[in-house]
């Protein structure tokens, strides 16, 4: 019989006994000594294949590296080439360069967002170099694909001198169809800033600090161009009657007699426009829109009630008192619905200075009278001789408004682009104000020099602020020279700063305003000649005034806050010749870290404000 397990061979090996030790089994077992090399090749090959893999990803990512950095290269020296072209009014040939800035970005951006380079930002050393780069392609695809796109859009689309037709008519349908790609610009533009912002300071190497830095540079050269520009695409249509008729007041203000927001509004313009035109509807002085009515139209606040008194809600002439031109706006539109019952859609404020800048740029216009008026002679016919030829409050109203209403209908006879410079400078003086009573549009307006606000900020600028009231009631301010300049005294270990403001007032008029007639000296001062003046210095958001010397001797003055800031407040009167120097510190807090700049009341003589915003040696 055959047994049914069949033996192995082991178990046929003569010399098997029952007694053989069991754990000697282990050190005689051959099975386990060939299983050693093959793990030896399999670990052999995996480290093999590991390393291919890595020295493929590395040829790789210096190709795409290679890849990016042509790309970036390419894009710059295009995006150069067409905005050259573009500032020399050429749009359509500046396309060329522009799309293949716009291919060279996408290809640059591509190679550094791929397996390699994402991998690569978990090196030591080169990471952070890496992430920079990759966040630096990115910026310039969308500044190249997205941003330059709009605004060749726009440059071609928006030529002034088609734009405005000769009978002041503007094309609001065509602004309406670049807007949204002017607005898709300006997003591109200031997303691209706060990503280099958040390259700024990193421990790169310097050829990446230097890319950074020139991005970053070129960027902020245009975000201010772009922002404005996405603003007035999104606000002119409805503004200008595309979606509806608009009407707005235009406050011609009085610098001869001197207001926070610039003069006493001596003349009223009710503006019409739709499609496109603005026209006048009628013309009034102030003593046409003043009522009987001794109470406030809007409700003041206790800090309005205690800096300017009832006055700002009383009189059309006293709502500039307060520098924010929003609130001045407000209670103009109030007094005005209240004289005529007509609501409008909002408020514009100018001056005859910037009156003269725009007569400069659209020829002489001749007022009802027959006088003439140029951009030489505007300022000084406005603001001082009509008070010398017209003695009568109410024909110096009527001179006004009619002087006011030709400069409007003139407006257009000259060449559109020179009338926009004229408007920019205005703009720029803080000559030129726009408040709308809808809260979409103001939103809009809000942080723009146009808006007038009184924040105390623009950004993460801290702002100072230097406002003059006259305090006469009479026309002298026409001979009040002012000098006003701001610097940083003290820069802290924390970032605070310490600034210093001074204000000179000068009356240069004639010796007991001699030859004057009494409307223009007054008939509340003592003296004939004198001038008086209230003065506001405000101090920067979250900072705090900290001394105040007049004519070198300290003085304890006026504090109070107004809008949330600190304000020093005092009056001032000036004998013919006599000068008188304030000067104020103020802090500012390290969380506004940006350049000083400087607010001022614009006068009737054009005034620079000096501004030294470095810190001291």
């Amino acid at each position: 019989m055959h047994d049914e397990n069949p033996v192995t061979p082991t178990d046929a090996t003569p010399d098997d006994t029952p007694d053989t030790a069991p754990e000697s089994a282990p050190e005689t077992a051959p099975v386990i000594e060939p299983a050693a090399p093959r793990r030896g090749r399999r670990g052999l090959w995996w480290t093999l294949g590991v390393l291919g893999v890595l020295v493929v990803l590395a040829v790789w990512g210096a190709f795409d590296a290679r890849r990016t950095y042509t790309g970036l290269d390419e894009a710059a020296r295009e995006v150069q080439a067409a905005r050259d072209l573009a500032l020399d009014g050429d749009a359509a040939a500046a396309r060329g360069p522009a799309q293949r800035a716009a291919r060279a970005a996408s290809a640059a951006d591509a190679a550094a967002h791929r397996l390699p380079l994402t991998l690569a930002q978990a090196l030591p050393v080169v990471g952070d170099d890496v992430s920079a780069v990759r966040s630096l392609a990115r910026t310039v695809d969308d500044l190249a694909g997205v941003a330059m796109p709009g605004v060749l859009d726009a440059v071609e689309t928006l030529e002034p001198e088609s734009l405005v037709s000769p009978q002041g008519r503007v094309d609001v349908e065509a602004i309406a169809r670049v807007a949204p790609g002017i607005v898709a610009a300006d997003d591109a533009v200031q997303a691209a800033r706060v990503r280099l912002a958040g390259l700024r300071g990193g421990d790169y190497d310097e050829r990446v600090v230097d890319a950074v830095t020139r991005l970053q540079d070129a960027v902020d050269s245009v975000s201010g161009s772009t922002s404005g520009a996405a603003r007035a695409a999104a606000l002119l249509p409805a503004m200008l009657g595309a979606d509806g008729p608009r009407d707005y007041l235009l406050l011609v203000q009085s610098n001869a007699e001197l207001r926070a927001t610039g003069g006493i509004p001596g003349a009223v313009l009710h503006l019409h426009a739709q499609d496109g035109l603005l026209t006048v509807v009628e013309q009034r002085g102030a003593g046409q829109i003043n009522t009987a009515d001794a109470a406030p139209v809007l409700a003041l606040t206790p800090q309005e009630q205690e800096m300017f008194g009832d006055q700002l809600g009383v009189y059309i002439q006293d709502v500039t008192l307060t520098p924010h031109f929003p609130r001045a706006a407000e209670l103009a539109r109030a007094m005005w619905e209240r004289a005529t019952g007509t609501a409008v859609d909002g408020v514009l404020a100018t001056d005859p200075v910037a009156l003269g800048h725009l007569v400069e740029r659209a020829g002489p216009v001749t007022t009802p009278d027959g006088t003439r008026i140029t951009g030489e002679n505007a300022a000084q016919l406005l603001l001082n001789e009509v008070y010398l030829r017209i003695t009568d409050p109410v024909k110096q109203d009527a001179f006004f408004a009619g002087a006011a209403g030709a400069v409007f209908d003139g407006l257009f006879a000259g060449s559109p682009t020179s009338l926009l410079d004229g408007l920019a400078q205005s703009v720029d003086e803080r000559r030129l104000l726009v408040w709308s009573a809808h809260d979409d549009e103001q939103a809009r307006l809000a942080g723009t020099p146009l808006a007038g606000e009184v924040t105390g900020r623009d950004g993460e600028s801290p702002v100072v602020g230097v406002y003059l009231n006259d305090g006469s009631g009479a026309k002298m301010s026409w001979y009040l020279d002012t000098t006003v300049a701001a610097a940083v005294e003290r820069c802290e270990a924390d970032g605070s700063r310490v600034v210093g403001v001074d204000l000179k007032l000068t009356n240069t008029g004639p010796a007991g305003g001699a030859g004057l007639p009494a409307y223009v000296v007054g008939e509340h001062l003592d003296t004939p000649g004198n001038v008086r003046t209230n003065y506001d210095l405000y101090a920067p958001a979250g900072g705090t005034l900290e001394s105040v010397e007049i004519d070198g001797t300290p003085e304890e003055i006026f504090e109070s806050t107004y809008l949330d800031l600190d304000v020093a407040s005092w009056t001032t009167e000036l004998a013919p010749g006599a000068s008188t120097t304030i000067h104020a510190t103020f802090t500012v807090p390290a969380d506004l870290p940006g350049e000083l700049r400087l607010s001022t009341t614009p006068t009737a003589h054009d005034v620079h404000p000096i501004v030294d915003a470095g810190c001291p040696a």
